[in-house]
């Protein structure tokens, strides 16, 4: 090939390119034999992004695999090479070239975005949910990023903070019809969930309720029963806000952050496996506190309801 013919056939496919005639620029690109290794560099990234724009999957891994090798400190072939494993549903592949590309490059938006579609695609919308928050953090008008981290929540049932992230990813883009779909759908749910909620909490049957007369579904009591059965509810229900507030506390002040902080070495890290077995230990030894407050809770609980109960059993009348 003549000197300066490899130059001159990159620029037409380039032209190409950007009309989009991406067969045809392919077909120039694989005309071109070896040369000088900065050209042959961007040979394999105009090559990459044909083979990705005409579905041809395999052949844009092989180039991104190649470029990764040859620019060592760059994220980016890895985080395309990520996208295309995606592309392919070839999620934990997508996984692991994701994560070197976040451990080139920690601001790399992008790398955490496909992160996160990887998590969610493989069953795993818990870690997509942070992965999707990086990206924003570090893009906060990236209106994909909102909307997939509004699908997450969906998917895990936060239906309240699934609808933030709709409404954003709206707000930022207005013609987002998965965004505006979505939104419905979450919507949906908080209004389903208000309706299957009991008006009266759970102490109370509201079926059974409505079919007994007031009068007779509830003991008779005198003054001072009346007051003692008001301080009996007073200090059971004392009982379960404490236990209530130790449970929230624990999961605040130490589950949540040590939980937090082993997502995040599970996505950044392969590096460093003792900061996930750190960790891992630091989140099971949280465990047995959070389950005493449970229990706890749950024994408050029931002794009210059982309370409630024999008050609510109206008094026979024997004759």
């Amino acid at each position: 090939m003549a000197p300066g013919t490899t130059e001159e056939t990159k620029s037409a496919a380039l032209i190409l390119i950007r009309q989009r005639q991406f067969e045809e620029a392919l077909v120039l690109l694989e005309s071109i034999g070896s040369g000088d290794p900065s050209e042959i560099s961007d040979l394999y990234e105009m090559q990459a992004m044909c083979y990705f724009r005409t579905k041809q999957y395999e052949q844009a891994c092989v180039c991104y695999q190649q470029l990764a090798e040859e620019h060592p400190q760059s994220a980016t072939p890895l985080t395309n090479l990520g996208a295309v494993y995606n592309r392919m549903k070839k999620y934990p592949e997508a996984v692991r070239s994701l994560r070197m590309a976040i451990q080139r490059d920690k601001h790399n938006f992008d790398a955490y975005y496909n992160l996160g579609i990887a998590h969610r695609n493989s069953g795993h919308p818990e870690l997509a949910i942070p992965a999707y928050k990086e990206a924003i953090k570090l893009n906060p008008q990236f209106d994909q990023a909102h909307l997939n981290l509004a699908n997450a929540y969906l998917d895990v049932n936060n239906n309240r903070l699934a609808v933030i992230h709709y409404q954003t990813a709206l707000n930022i883009n207005p013609e987002l019809e998965a965004a505006t779909r979505g939104l419905k759908k979450a919507q949906d749910r908080e209004i389903q969930a208000a309706k299957n909620t009991n008006p009266f909490g759970r102490l109370v049957d509201v079926t059974q309720l409505a079919h007994k007369k007031s009068a007779s579904a509830i003991k008779n009591l005198n003054i001072v029963e009346r007051e003692k059965d008001r301080q009996e509810v007073q200090r059971m229900a004392k009982a379960i806000r404490n236990a209530a507030r130790h449970v929230s506390e624990e999961i605040r002040e130490k589950m949540e952050p040590t939980l937090l902080a082993l997502t995040r070495s599970l996505i950044d890290g392969e590096n460093h496996p003792e900061m996930i077995s750190q960790y891992h230990a630091q989140f099971q030894a949280a465990i047995p506190k959070f389950e005493e407050g449970r229990r706890y809770i749950k024994r408050s609980v029931l002794e009210l309801r059982g309370h409630e109960e024999m008050m609510n059993t109206p008094d026979l009348d024997i004759k």
